[in-house]
């Protein structure tokens, strides 16, 4: 897991927010559009869970990994139900 906060250059990984003050220093919050992942299983495991925020999220701020954003095609990410099942997500730059 990686979390950026504000005056560090480099990130921090394997480090979660635990104290509720230290999330004011973070760079990136949840919000609709934001791209994440949460590793799942035991610590060695290489299992990884994606997901995309539909609206802001403040309890995982500091939490999980936030790595992208939708920019593009936000009302796509809107019209998604839980028990919708996405076959291909195409990542450009």
């Amino acid at each position: 897991m990686e979390i950026k906060l504000k005056k560090e250059i480099e990130p921090k990984y394997n480090y979660q927010i635990v104290e509720p003050s230290e999330i004011i220093n973070l760079t990136n919050f949840f919000e609709k559009g934001s791209l994440a992942m949460v590793k799942s299983g035991e610590n060695y495991s290489s299992a990884t869970e994606f997901f995309l925020v539909t609206n802001k999220v403040p309890e995982l701020d500091g939490r999980y990994s936030i790595f992208g954003k939708v920019v593009k095609g936000i009302g796509v990410l809107e019209k998604l139900d839980k028990e919708d099942l996405i076959y291909e997500i195409i990542i450009s730059n």
